[in-house]
């Protein structure tokens, strides 16, 4: 999960925070970074699998695009 969050915010800052971040844009940028890199190495059988429970261990935000269907990922803000 530490390696999700570390390209999520790696994409952030290239990006910069107000443009959209599609899940289907960090799964590459993960495999770019670490061509071995599998959901299922981890126990996922989908990388949806693995964003989701980053999402309910509150690493990262979800965010379901209703014209796409795909998920946006953000970071939890930080109080």
């Amino acid at each position: 999960m530490d390696f999700l969050v570390e390209t999520v915010e790696g994409l952030i800052s290239e990006r910069g925070s107000d443009e959209k971040l599609w899940g289907s844009m960090v799964k590459p940028t993960m495999q770019r970074r670490r061509p071995g890199f599998t959901e299922s190495y981890y126990g996922y059988r989908s990388f949806k699998e693995l964003i989701e429970d980053a999402q309910r261990h509150k690493l990262v935000v979800l965010v379901r695009d209703e014209k796409s269907g795909q998920y946006t990922i953000r970071l939890p803000a930080t109080e």
